[in-house]
């Protein structure tokens, strides 16, 4: 876990006047020996600002080197603004984040965050307009960035959009004589042929209660493969037939394929040394196998099936920056200057494939020739995309709060302790006492 690293001011910080001339000033340019470098005037100058980013990327395998690349491009185009780095591991990023808010201050100047996350953030006023930003990279966003808008302005810039989908080890197929998923009964059937324990299994995902947000992430997904959605509105729907039939479903891959009380960092691993055969995870995995895999022909051999669930759907989730609404004028406009340089779409597409990803969020963000080298990829790309707010409805605002309505009972169906049906009509109770008191 990293912390934010603590800046101190001098006599000679800048006022705000001097720091927005100095960055109308500014040339922001590409770093590459062949672009001009940003160059401020002497005269407004007075020392290197510092700036806190805030993320959970810095832990990840792959696109956290991507960060750490761009970032070093971006210190090797100018010499005023500097970012260091600060956040927590993914599962306690988020809690982290909106304790800060509730106290009324974020400590970062800039931070990453959940669709969900965002959403909550910026109603309560976290965030500050970047349509300066999107103009002065020149470029066009995404209409998928819609939902980062408020009063019309865009709060937060897509910077990592990924997609649900099951990916699979090719040559674990191959050597088992099975091909991709028809249906859903049969992926149950491929899975549980797979799984050979304690040596191979056919499938995983999160289930440790010690992970709540890998759990909580990755379940949202299963009710989806039966065309279903966890809220409608205030309304939740834990105990709906979709639901309902895709937690039986989890709890037939936990029983039948999964490598019961394994972490999630184990389980990549396992996947990496050719042990796992299929996850249904985000599209933003594929770079823990790329990076860090036991076995060098497996990131080769991952692709991805094609929808074969009801619907064809898959949660499609928007990951946005955003510049800290209660953080110095000063550092916003610093914040912006990066963000600007950031978006330029050179610069853009460096990140994109840095961090293996395959949806754009700017007009001509993605390579073609980038995209062909992605053998893994077309699953995903065949899946139709649902939004986090249309799985959530208004509980998108109190995500964690739902999360920790489920995850618990979902303890009790893998324990074996309740059935699925009784274990969800519970919680379905208990998410509508939390309607009744979040939406009063």
């Amino acid at each position: 876990m990293t912390k934010p690293t603590d800046t101190k001011k001098t006599n000679k910080a800048l006022n705000r006047r001097d720091f927005l001339k100095m960055g109308a000033a500014a040339t922001v340019g590409a770093a590459s020996v062949a672009m001009p470098k940003i160059h401020f005037p002497v005269f407004l100058r007075q020392s290197k600002m510092e700036l806190n980013m805030l993320t959970w990327f810095w832990t990840e395998p792959g696109r956290g080197d991507a960060w750490r690349a761009m970032i070093q491009k971006f210190h090797e185009a100018q010499s005023d603004i500097h970012i260091n780095e600060a956040g927590y591991g993914e599962n306690d990023y988020f809690q982290q984040i909106l304790i800060q808010a509730k106290s009324g201050r974020i400590d970062g100047d800039l931070f990453t965050e959940t669709p969900d996350g965002f959403l909550r953030l910026m109603n309560a006023g976290h965030t500050v307009s970047l349509e300066d930003v999107v103009s002065k990279a020149g470029v066009t966003l995404s209409k998928a960035q819609d939902m980062l808008r408020k009063d019309g302005e865009v709060n937060g810039l897509d910077i990592v959009t990924v997609r649900f989908g099951l990916v699979y080890n090719k040559a674990m197929f191959e050597k088992a004589g099975v091909t991709e998923p028809t249906d859903l009964d049969n992926w149950l059937e491929i899975a549980t042929s797979l799984t050979d324990r304690p040596n191979q299994f056919g499938m995983y995902s999160p289930h440790l209660a010690s992970e709540p947000f890998s759990l909580w992430f990755m379940l949202q997904q299963w009710a989806v493969l039966y065309d279903g959605i966890w809220a409608d509105g205030k309304k939740p729907l834990l105990n709906s037939d979709a639901v309902i039939n895709g937690i039986k479903l989890y709890k037939a891959m936990y029983d039948n394929a999964m490598p019961q009380g394994t972490d999630v960092g184990t389980a990549n691993s396992m996947f990496g040394a050719s042990k796992i055969a299929q996850n249904m995870v985000v599209s933003a995995a594929v770079n823990i196998w790329k990076t860090g895999a036991e076995d060098p022909e497996v990131y080769g051999n991952l692709r991805s099936a094609a929808p074969f669930w009801p619907g064809g759907k898959g949660i499609t989730r928007i990951h946005p920056i955003c510049v800290n609404a209660n953080t110095e004028p000063e550092k916003q406009a610093a914040a912006k200057e990066f963000l600007s340089w950031l978006y330029q779409k050179e610069n853009y597409q460096q990140l994109l494939e840095g961090c293996l990803d395959v949806i754009p969020a700017i007009e001509g963000g993605i390579r073609p020739e980038y995209r062909e080298t992605l053998t893994w990829a077309d699953g995903y790309d065949a899946t139709t995309a649902i939004t986090v707010p249309e799985v959530l409805g208004d509980f998108v605002l109190f995500n964690d709060e739902l999360g920790q309505v489920v995850t618990p009972h979902i303890e009790e169906i893998l324990a074996g302790a309740k059935s699925v049906e009784d274990a969800m009509g519970e919680a379905q109770a208990e998410a509508e006492a939390l309607a009744e008191r979040v939406f009063a």
